[in-house]
């Protein structure tokens, strides 16, 4: 029983802590893109990619959201 109990803690904070490290990662990434729109880049393929990249950190903080209400 103590080591079901062990088992289920130690899983549980690998998760927590892995949860922080793609919310702060996400975080990042749309921190990155507010810089680098601010830098004002001329060049549109960069452009896209950036907001490509914005767009699915956003998502994907949305959707763990929506997981972790479940």
């Amino acid at each position: 029983m103590m080591n079901n109990k062990r088992n289920l803690q130690s899983g549980l904070n690998k998760y927590v802590k892995l949860n922080g490290k793609v919310k702060a990662w996400l975080l990042e990434e749309i921190s990155s893109w507010e810089q680098n729109v601010n830098a004002n880049f001329e060049s549109s393929y960069q452009d896209e990619l950036l907001n490509g990249r914005k767009e699915l950190a956003e998502n994907l903080l949305e959707q763990i959201t929506k997981w972790e209400e479940e």
